[in-house]
């Protein structure tokens, strides 16, 4: 309450500002009358009466600045006038102090909005704390029959719920489209707490067979393709040829899946039907919620129970399952890069904050007169203090305001630089705690670098700073001695970040060099699917296939076309078990186990992946012709070390079949990237597209695209459209997606490093140039302070080279501290930032010592300026200095 009340006065003095003053002289000018009327009631002349009473009462103006501090009212005054008019007497030295802070604190607020939206808001589902997945390690999925056992047999979750991806085609419409969607079960929408903004979630009813038929559409989906029809809720709409009512329509803010199918755009019941007796096929990624009062600890354990005893019934079916909570399977993969931006910004505003320090304190020495006649006429040092602390508020606020401006600009500008792989990067914003964050480290930034000089500024000798005689005196070294302080930390903070950026930017290059095993230049590739259209058919894909490879090897400009089911680094990742011939069945789950595409003739040579040994498909490869597969290296040092795999078979249904597909090996390829640029490929087997029962159409196919990979002898985006009209006349009805040249692949692949890299290069050259600055100035004022000892060293016969190196070597001094401290900070940032580094050591001595070399060559250049026109002081201008 006494704050409050205080703060009720200070308004009301403030709004009244005037009628104050006029009430406060007319109160104090009738309480000396009175006092001097008593005083000539008791015989003392008017004259003198009257001059009792002003030293009774220490002068109007003294008694009102007192009443002023009591309201309040001299703090304002004080920030308002006398600090705005200080800042406007030195337009130069704010406009660089307020753009430095603007700059630093710009930077901090939208490195935060990034760091605050993805890392420390909550996902957007209720109690999210609470939501865990249940996978395969890491993110693999799992199988139905597992999921079905999983949730009937476990007690610490409310609810669990499955997901698997789905592609379907819309069709009936003007323009098809392939839509990414998910087949989910009819409990999972309501274990996130997820409400419909039009119509209704699915039914237990809804996941029995036959009764799937129901579609729930996205917000963007209905904008886009329903343009916001409200009567869209039992429509019937065509997926894949199918007819789905439409049920239910989701909010604009709702997403799912958080990771992994964070596209989708539409939902349908799954119905599993004989699936929950199979526990091969793994495609489900499994979410549960767990009950109040349970730990995560208790969940892992009951689902390490479950899974053990279900290991032991179905070998091979239940190894390295994890429970893992969203949150962490969503943003985890991305914590430690933004903490390490946020921690380096941070640098970049500490360094901010030294070099104004070291501004306030060379300012403060020309204000000494100034400071020590306000201590003479009275003020005393809290006051002096609150006034320089004042000033350094406007410059922060100003800072500040111009910060929240470049902060807006700067997330704008984050958020279209960020690579799809950064989640939630769609929902970063200046929101309320962004804006709390801004103000919070603008109060904490006028007080970093802004109380150490005003407390030495305030601590004044009156009669040396009066007489100015106090060149040499004790405070000048105390001030010296915290500018050298400021410059070494500088440089300190400037070699730690450098040497992180060196290491980014080392291990960028090195991903850049890493051999894709393919060669990606003048490629295009589309996928088209062919779900719900005539080519769909078993008798019609494969003539639609060949015609349509045979139509876009005739296109102008074309080398060679092929196909392929997913295209490497952009397309899924399938794998699955097989057996060798010959060889003893392996126990359950420790067959061997390969990456497996379906490739049509001359993929291989299209998309410039070297035979090494044997031959790759070829036309004659068919239905009707010995089945054959193509290994990559990397699978043949595995599974057949130190013997040839050429003519040897694999099955990849000899564990399920009466009669296996037996396939010869035929052929040996280079090692291709497959998911992620900077893993190792995996065992890889390629089958014949023309033999492949899924890619031609059988019942039982989950697969009715191909993804078309054209190499051309010119920019391949030019032909984009000449391939989708060969497409296109073959039906207008096919959905064309995904189009985009191989190039764009591998520079996606390679975003994230490359966004890292640039965010943290740009924060290590502001703080190179910060420290350089830093230096520059303190040197300039050590040259200054010491002109007069100079020009006597220059009297006395000292060379110009005496005085340069008398000078450098202080600069040089100040920059091998820093350096060393910066070191020791390098080697803990060094390790933290390993799991980021990609082909180079965290300790890399090429590195800290090219850095370091830098950092010493900047500081000489830095301190060699000031030493120059320290050089050519004139020793008769010098002895008459001051």
């Amino acid at each position: 309450m006494r704050l409050w009340n205080q703060m009720q006065s200070w308004m009301r003095a403030m709004m009244g500002r005037t009628r104050m003053e006029s009430e406060m002289d007319q109160e104090l000018r009738f309480h000396m009358q009175a006092y001097a009327e008593d005083l000539q009631r008791q015989g003392v002349p008017h004259d003198e009466a009257m001059r009792c009473a002003h030293i009774e009462f220490g002068g109007v103006e003294r008694a009102k600045e007192e009443c002023r501090e009591a309201r309040g009212v001299s703090f304002a005054e004080t920030l308002l006038r006398y600090g705005a008019r200080a800042l406007r007497k030195s337009p130069g030295f704010t406009a660089i102090a307020v753009l430095t802070l603007a700059l630093a604190i710009g930077a901090n607020t939208a490195i935060f909005s990034v760091v605050n939206a993805i890392l420390l808001h909550p996902l957007a589902y209720k109690h999210a704390e609470r939501l865990v997945t249940i996978l395969n390690y890491p993110s693999a999925p799992v199988s139905a029959a597992n999921y079905v056992d999983w949730r009937e047999q476990s007690c610490s979750f409310e609810g669990m719920g499955a997901a698997e991806f789905w592609s379907p085609n819309l069709t009936g419409v003007d323009q098809p489209e392939n839509i990414r969607g998910l087949k989910i079960t009819y409990d999972l929408f309501p274990l996130l707490g997820a409400q419909p903004l039009l119509g209704r979630l699915f039914t237990e009813q809804d996941d029995r067979a036959g009764s799937e038929h129901e579609v729930i559409l996205s917000y963007r989906l209905w904008q886009r393709r329903f343009s916001e029809d409200r009567r869209v809720i039992g429509k019937v709409i065509r997926l894949n040829g199918d007819a789905y009512a439409v049920v239910g329509v989701m909010p604009r803010d709702f997403q799912f899946a958080p990771f992994w199918a964070t596209h989708a755009e539409l939902w349908v019941p799954i119905a599993f039907g004989d699936r929950v007796h199979h526990r091969d096929g793994n495609s489900l990624r499994v979410f549960s919620r767990l009950k109040p009062g349970t730990t995560l600890a208790q969940a892992r354990a009951e689902i390490a129970t479950i899974t053990a005893r279900l290991e032991t019934q179905y070998p091979g079916t239940n190894q390295n399952v994890v429970v893992t909570p969203l949150k962490e399977q969503v943003v985890g993969k991305v914590e430690a890069p933004l903490l390490v931006l946020l921690g380096a910004v941070g640098f970049v505003l500490l360094m901010a904050c030294a070099n104004v320090a070291h501004m306030l304190l060379a300012r403060a020495a020309s204000r000494h007169k100034e400071i020590a006649v306000r201590t003479a006429l009275g003020a005393g040092r809290t006051r002096v203090v609150r006034q320089l602390l004042t000033e350094n508020l406007l410059l922060a606020g100003m800072g500040g305001a111009l910060g929240l401006l470049l902060a807006f600009w700067g997330t704008r500008a984050l958020v279209a630089l960020s690579p799809e792989s950064i989640p939630r990067v769609e929902t970063v914003t200046l929101d309320g705690s962004v804006v709390l964050f801004l103000f919070a480290i603008t109060l904490l930034t006028s007080i970093g670098f802004g109380l150490a000089p005003a407390l030495q500024a305030s601590a004044v000798n009156l009669s040396d700073t009066l007489k100015e005689t106090g060149r040499g005196s004790s405070d000048g070294k105390q001030r010296s001695r915290l500018r050298s302080f400021l410059v070494a930390s500088e440089f300190a903070l400037a070699l730690v970040l450098l040497i992180g950026a060196g290491l980014m930017v080392r291990s960028f290059f090195a991903l850049q060099s890493v051999d894709p095993g393919f060669n990606p230049h003048n490629v295009l590739s589309i996928i088209v699917s062919v779900a719900g259209s005539n080519e769909a058919a078993t008798g019609n894909r494969e003539v639609f296939y060949r015609q349509l490879l045979e139509r876009a090897r005739a296109l102008p400009g074309v080398e060679s076309a092929a196909g392929i089911n997913h295209l490497p680094l952009a397309g899924d990742l399938w794998g699955w078990p097989f057996v060798i011939e010959g060889r003893p069945k392996p126990r359950p789950g420790d067959s061997p186990n390969g990456v497996y595409r379906i490739a049509t003739p001359r993929y291989f040579a299209t998309m410039g992946i070297p035979l090494l040994r044997g031959r790759e498909f070829t036309e004659a490869d068919t239905k009707t012709s010995l089945g054959v597969a193509v290994i990559n290296e990397k699978a043949a040092r595995s599974y057949w070390p130190g013997e040839d795999p050429i003519g040897k078979r694999v099955s990849f249904d000899a564990d399920t079949s009466d009669t296996p597909t037996w396939l010869t090996i035929v052929g040996i390829v280079k090692d291709a990237k497959q998911g992620d640029w900077a893993a190792a490929p995996d065992e890889e087997v390629y089958l014949a597209a023309f033999q492949s029962k899924q890619f031609l159409g059988a019942p039982e196919s989950h697969s009715s695209y191909i993804t078309l990979v054209v190499r051309t002898t010119g920019d391949p985006a030019a032909l984009t459209q000449a391939l989708k009209d060969t497409v296109w006349s073959f039906d207008r009805n096919l959905p064309i997606s995904q189009v985009v040249t191989l190039d764009a692949v591998v520079a996606e692949a390679n975003a994230q490093p490359r966004f890292e890299m640039l965010l943290l290069g740009i924060f290590a050259a502001v703080a190179l140039l910060l420290a350089a600055v830093g230096i520059y100035g303190v040197m300039s004022c050590a040259v200054s302070r010491r002109t007069h000892e100079i020009g006597i060293r220059v009297s006395l016969g000292a060379n110009p080279a005496d005085i340069v190196t008398l000078v450098v070597r202080q600069g040089m001094v100040l920059a091998l501290i820093g350096s060393l401290a910066g070191t020791v900070g390098a080697l803990g940032l060094s390790r933290l930032m390993k799991s980021l580094l990609y082909g180079v050591k965290p300790i890399d001595p090429l590195i800290f010592g090219g850095v370091t070399i830098l950092l010493l060559a900047v500081a000489m250049a830095a301190s060699y300026l000031p030493a120059r026109r320290a050089m050519r002081v004139d020793p008769m201008i010098a002895l008459r200095y001051e």
